[in-house]
């Protein structure tokens, strides 16, 4: 790259090598990718081929240009001092989908929604047409390129025959849906997020939207299992609460104090919010939506335990952190440090116990405090009745260089790092999977940073990281996933199926703590959200760890070796192509 050093490229280049390396592990040995009818499912495989292959060579290249950014964009809009993460917004998402159709065939079963089929064939159009938007070729190639991988999709994906002309209109919409929808993310939020971390999130919100529309043309009334109405109340609820945010915008703006008004305007939008919500739940499934909430989580004694637990200790928690507000600030880089991961680990203590009780219930407050987060930063950014100063007075003291945009990104990243694997492990009780960012954030990234802040002398090359850091992060997550495996029953649940499957043990656990201890200490992405997904990712593909293919490794193998060839060839080759 530019301007870039030895050191620089190597870093970006073994960092990108983790997803990839996991995700050509996955597809060699499960198809391309696990599904029955292999032939059908060979162009998406083709693709994302094709996309590692690019962001290999990209990440190698000494003459690419990093100033690249979407059409419609200004490099000012994203995050400053961080990589744009072109990779992550190519693979994060597929990866992540790839994982979740190891072992999902619920919704395939009942005819629902997308399913993972349809999801991962989705996740690989947008990335697509991501990854050749943004590849530096010429206006006309690159839409014919977009198309032409959009026909494939539609045509040669893994869907059921007979229904082309709405395989052609889905997949085309979820390539123009994400490429709006990382437009409006960074336009609309300036400087809060990086070029990769925008597009993750805006595919994944179109995937849940997607997926939700589908449900309402293919409902399946009196449909009501625990697995497929989590899911549905996650979607319904985004949508809500994007309905609330809307009406929020449009209130008229006071300078400061408590206005009536602004009362007034908070409860219409949270009427129209719960009420289109509620619309949605009763819609799709025929099911009264509070009553099954309500009989989901205060129905069983289990789940009334962990709300009183969870009472009782964000009472406490609540009361700390009230506390600590009315001391001065310290400028200790450390103090800051400890402030912040007091809330990773205030998210050990809430969820993983409760994971262990009641998945269930975990999935419906995960949904709920989403909801509650999103709405409380846009009364922050609107500064409605007032609280808005004060709000932003608090959240700053938690805050370090990367939340200098316009929303506070620290504590979403940390909801849904924490949250994510345990929507997508959807109650089935994969402890690894499903309490990914919970242990990879509350646990590992908080004895990294302090262990390497405090002890740490040894950097990585090209980064702040510390060796000591980094072996306190693999050491710290393989005593805290067998901890957990051991609290769940080695992690998996009877009644799923989990127990028949072989091979992940100490050493599978071992080479995924590693995994992502590299990334850690390499990403210049927010942690948060890149090492969580990517955890998810690495147990669901691992998990057969005593049959991978030969053939992947080989492969994997020559990605890791690709940087010992001498660069005058690279620069060769890079001039021939």
């Amino acid at each position: 790259m530019v301007g870039m050093d030895t050191a620089q490229r190597l870093r970006l280049y073994y960092e990108a090598c983790i997803p990839m390396g996991l995700l050509v592990l996955g597809m060699f040995h499960y198809g391309f990718p696990p599904f029955d009818d292999t032939t059908l499912t060979l162009v998406p495989g083709l693709l994302m081929c094709i996309i590692i292959t690019y962001y290999l060579y990209d990440r190698l290249s000494s003459n690419t240009d990093d100033t690249h950014v979407l059409p419609g964009t200004q490099t000012s809009m994203y995050r400053r001092r961080a990589d744009p993460g072109r990779m992550w917004g190519g693979m994060l998402v597929p990866l992540v989908m790839f994982a979740l159709n190891i072992d999902d065939a619920s919704d395939e079963k009942h005819g629902v929604g997308l399913g993972a089929c349809g999801a991962w064939v989705l996740s690989v159009a947008m990335a697509w047409t991501f990854t050749v938007r943004l590849s530096g070729l010429s206006l006309g190639c690159s839409w014919a390129l977009c198309v032409a991988g959009i026909l494939a999709l539609a045509l040669a994906g893994p869907w059921e025959r007979g229904n082309t002309g709405v395989h052609v209109c889905l997949v085309a919409m979820s390539a123009i849906a994400q490429h709006m929808g990382t437009q409006f993310v960074v336009r609309k939020l300036p400087r809060s997020f990086t070029l990769g971390e925008a597009a993750a999130i805006a595919q994944g919100i179109c995937l849940a939207l997607l997926d939700l529309a589908a449900q309402l043309f293919t409902r399946k009334q009196g449909l009501v299992d625990p697995q497929h109405m989590c899911v549905l109340v996650l979607e319904a609820a985004g949508v809500g609460t994007a309905l609330i945010v809307c009406v929020l915008y449009m209130a008229p703006r006071h300078s400061q104090g408590v206005s009536v008004k602004d009362t007034v305007w908070m409860c219409v939008a949270a009427g129209a919010g719960a009420g289109v919500t509620t619309s949605i739940i009763a819609f799709v499934s025929g099911a009264n939506p509070m009553r099954w909430i309500v009989l989901a989580v205060l129905g069983s004694q289990t789940g009334r335990i962990v709300l009183i637990y969870w009472f009782m200790l964000m009472t406490c928690a609540t009361a700390i952190y009230a506390w600590c507000a009315q001391t001065p600030t310290s400028s200790s880089k450390l103090m800051l440090h400890i402030k912040r991961k007091s809330y990773h680990i205030l998210a050990v203590l809430l969820f993983a116990p409760a994971y262990i009780a009641t998945p269930l219930v975990l999935h419906i407050g995960f949904t709920i405090a989403l909801c509650v987060f999103v709405c409380a930063e846009s009364v922050r950014v609107l500064c409605l009745n007032g609280w808005g100063t004060q709000m932003t007075h608090f959240m700053r003291r938690f805050t370090d260089a990367r939340d200098v945009g316009l929303v506070v990104t620290a504590h979403f990243y940390l909801l849904v790092g924490c949250a994510v694997p345990v929507w997508l492990d959807n109650t089935r009780g994969c402890v690894e999977a499903a309490l990914a960012g919970v242990l990879a954030l509350g646990v590992a990234d908080t004895c990294a940073s302090l262990v390497g802040l405090r002890f740490g002398s040894i950097k990585w090359p090209a980064t702040v990281k510390t060796v000591e850091g980094t072996g306190a992060f693999i050491a710290s997550l393989v005593v805290a996933v067998e901890c957990m495996r051991w609290a769940k029953g080695f992690g998996y649940d009877t009644a799923s199926g989990y127990d028949e499957m072989p091979g992940y043990g100490l050493v599978g656990s071992f080479v995924v703590c590693v995994a992502m201890g590299v990334l850690e200490a390499l990403t210049d992405q927010n942690d948060n959200l890149v090492i969580p997904l990517t955890m998810y990712a690495a147990v669901k593909t691992l998990i057969h760890s005593d049959t991978i293919s030969w053939v992947s490794v080989v492969v994997v193998a020559a990605m890791l070796a690709v940087p010992l060839i001498p660069h005058s060839t690279l620069i060769q080759l890079h001039s021939v192509l």
